[in-house]
């Protein structure tokens, strides 16, 4: 089983809300993956108004993780920055004075900045097997 941590700013409105579209996002990241995946196990494990993290953003710099996926908060497979989704494959370059930081890091820190502060953002987890696997038990 792999773990897959989303980063997903929702529209806002409410935590109800934000959950409820989390769960589609978390759905459709899953669909939209190259390799015929089935979801075991799909949770949120943090919640809070964009205001409150862009409050508390760090200005990116060198990590000790050096994974491709590593952010200041933790690995993150993907980003849904309220309009398109970001992997670390696919983001923009990091600035020329960028601070040691990679690219993903510089784009977790401007999705977190440029999310209208009435949304919500969610750190969401999705647990995914092969589909053979998951037909096989």
């Amino acid at each position: 089983m792999t773990r897959c941590t989303l980063l997903l700013i929702t529209t806002g409105e409410s935590g109800r809300k934000a959950l409820s579209e989390g769960m589609l996002l978390a759905e459709r990241y899953v669909d939209a993956l190259p390799m015929d995946l089935a979801i075991v196990e799909s949770t949120p494990f943090a919640v809070a108004p964009a205001l409150r993290i862009q409050e508390r953003v760090s200005f990116p710099g060198p990590l000790e993780d050096t994974t491709a996926a590593a952010t200041a908060v933790g690995p993150l497979q993907a980003i849904w920055n309220g309009k398109r989704w970001l992997t670390p494959g696919s983001c923009p370059p990091r600035p020329r004075d960028d601070n040691g930081a990679t690219e993903w890091q510089w784009a977790h820190y401007h999705a977190v900045l440029s999310a209208p502060r009435d949304s919500i953002m969610l750190l969401w987890d999705i647990y995914v097997v092969p589909m053979s696997e998951k037909l096989a038990a």
